[in-house]
């Protein structure tokens, strides 16, 4: 007596799904307290990610401006070439470029300015609230700088004032000429703007060229042309408003507050809406440190990073405690952010535990009750998954059976990862071939719009889905057949096929649509010169003479019309339809042409 398949796995396989449903059960019940440790840890290290992200981000800037104003040199890896980029001489061509750097970010970067070793001194400051630029002066020799009102580079100037302003006084040249590096000032708050602000300076130098002295030795030229001179300081100020505008702006969980400072304390922006800063009299402006803030969760977090968590901090890389606060459990991740030039901040993002602990907790029991709903419903799906399998092995039984019986085959409809789902694949296999053109040996139409769409929805949400699709139709091909007979046309279709095989590339695709049409999906192109490139190597490739045998030679031409994804559709028959339109658009065009002549 046969034993059905079904009911020999039936009662091991039921029991099995009900046993996996009473130990999701469990593990999810057991499981709520990892469950939050493991959102809170995610949810600190994304906030943390993002912060210094942006802040990396908005600090280039300042980097970007002074390479603007004055380049690095140019230098090969070995140290046997080198370009040397010096800064000019005159104010005036030095005053142009601060113009360019000003306008690449006037909202975070609108001041820059150079000061030579000699004491002479140019800035552009951009006032974006009135439109006004302001240029100040002082030549070598002067201890008076002028400020000008200016429309652009080299415009007639307005005198606004004048003073006695010595760059080389100032903190940001001393640092630079003493660090001989690039290097950022302390954070300090614009009493005019009413906003934090940052310096950037770096020395700018040249090279010594050696007096010419025929009787100097060789090594002595050498050591007095590796010397470098100072030639000044170039800077820029960078504004730190729009940190606090970031912070403020992220999504945060309940009475979350994220914040960052110096490891001074001081703050210099923050998700709540404070000014960092207090005001001690009409003239003079405080900076204020986190742990003197309103907000008391700001307070002891401040306080916490600053006495437990700096000697663990590593540049970029997050410390996450779990602490008590003073009235509830606090999740606080800690981020040190430092540069090359001296820069060593704090990024800190405190949240309230029992935030996080309600959201995890509700999906938790949520979960429990829906693990013990589908003990019952594992059960039913677990017998309807038996069928299906079942009736999987009954499509193969079905589909060997038409195979072998000579009848056409209809495909098989299992997706499986199993030896079943091998096997279907095997029995498939046979199916392969009906997917090729067997004259030309491309794929036939109905593979190759498949595999197109196929490959578009592949492509990830961050890969950008372009590529282009044509249309080809042959020429002439007719003549051939009448002269020449079909065997002579299906001769030239055989090498046209191999051409396009030969000239394409191997990402992309070629196919025959039937008669003497053809088509062809060129991956990742979208630029329209490479598709006119791409279409004239074609034509060179395709319109080249093809022997017919007997000494004959056959001569076809070549129309092409062109799609781009997704400039001119989204889906494939209307990429076709545009890409045979235009086609015969071109073929209209050819004849017109040829007629003419």
């Amino acid at each position: 007596m046969k034993i059905s398949l079904h009911r020999t796995f039936l009662l091991p396989f039921l029991i099995l799904m009900l046993s996996l449903a009473v130990m999701i059960s469990w593990v999810l019940y057991r499981s709520g307290e990892q469950v939050t440790d493991a959102v809170t840890q995610k949810i600190l290290e994304s906030m943390s990610f993002r912060i210094q992200v942006q802040i990396e981000r908005h600090l280039s800037s300042a980097h970007v401006i002074l390479n603007a104003i004055a380049p690095e040199n140019v230098e090969t890896p070995d140290g046997q070439f080198r370009i040397p980029l010096t800064m000019p001489g005159d104010l005036r061509q030095i005053e142009e470029r601060l113009w360019t750097a000003t306008g690449l970010f006037p909202e975070i970067n609108n001041l820059a300015y150079f000061a030579a070793e000699d004491g002479s001194f140019v800035s552009v400051k951009r006032l974006l609230a009135d439109a006004r630029v302001e240029v100040r002066y002082r030549q070598r020799g002067e201890k008076q700088s002028n400020v000008y009102s200016m429309a652009g580079p080299h415009q007639q100037m307005a005198l606004l004032y004048s003073d006695q302003f010595d760059p080389k006084q100032r903190p940001w040249y001393k640092n630079a000429v003493q660090q001989a590096r690039p290097c950022w000032s302390q954070v300090y708050i614009d009493f005019t703007l009413k906003e934090p602000l940052l310096t950037l300076s770096k020395p700018v130098t040249s090279a010594i060229q050696p007096p010419v002295n025929k009787s100097a030795k060789k090594s002595d030229a050498n050591e007095q042309k590796n010397k470098i001179a100072l030639t000044g300081v170039v800077a820029t100020d960078l504004s730190l408003k729009q940190l606090s505008t970031f912070l403020q702006s992220m999504a945060m969980p309940q009475n979350g507050v994220a914040f960052l400072v110096e490891k001074s304390d001081e703050l210099i922006a923050t998700s709540l809406r404070e000014i960092p800063y207090t005001r001690l009299d009409d003239v003079t402006l405080k900076r204020q440190t986190a742990s003197e803030s309103a907000s008391g969760l700001m307070r002891f977090a401040a306080q916490h990073v600053k006495k437990n968590m700096l000697t663990l901090l590593k540049p970029g890389i997050p410390v996450i405690q779990k602490i008590k606060g003073e009235h509830e459990l606090l999740q606080i991740a800690a981020t040190q952010i430092t540069d090359a030039a001296g820069l060593n901040w704090v990024a800190v993002v405190v949240v309230p535990r029992d935030s996080l602990s309600k959201e995890t907790s509700s999906i938790t029991v949520q979960s429990l009750i829906l693990g013990l709903s589908m003990i019952f419903l594992m059960v039913v799906l677990g017998y309807a998954t038996l069928r299906w399998t079942m009736g999987d092995i009954r499509k193969l039984t079905e589909a060997a059976r038409s195979i072998s019986s000579g009848e056409p085959f209809k495909g098989i409809d299992i997706h499986r990862d199993d030896e079943i789902g091998v096997l279907a694949e095997s029995l498939q296999e046979m199916e392969k071939n009906l997917r090729i053109d067997t004259l030309t040996q491309l794929l036939n139409r109905e593979t190759f719009i498949a595999q197109v769409e196929f490959r578009n929805r592949r492509a990830s949400d961050t890969q950008e889905r372009q590529f282009a699709l044509l249309f080809l139709d042959l020429d002439y091909f007719k003549l051939i057949n009448d002269t020449h007979g079909h065997e002579a046309g299906d001769k030239v279709l055989i090498e046209i096929g191999q051409r396009l095989m030969a000239t394409i590339r191997k990402e992309d695709a070629a196919a025959r649509f039937g008669g003497d049409e053809f088509a062809v999906y060129l991956h990742g192109v979208q630029d329209t010169l490479v598709v006119e490139q791409l279409c004239e190597k074609l034509r060179v490739a395709l319109e080249a003479p093809i022997a017919l045998g007997d000494g004959k030679v056959g001569h076809v031409g070549i129309s092409i019309g062109v799609a781009l994804h997704p400039r001119d559709g989204q889906d494939m028959d209307t990429l076709l339809r545009a890409a045979d339109s235009r086609m015969f658009e071109e073929k209209k065009r050819r004849k017109a042409a040829a007629d003419a002549h």
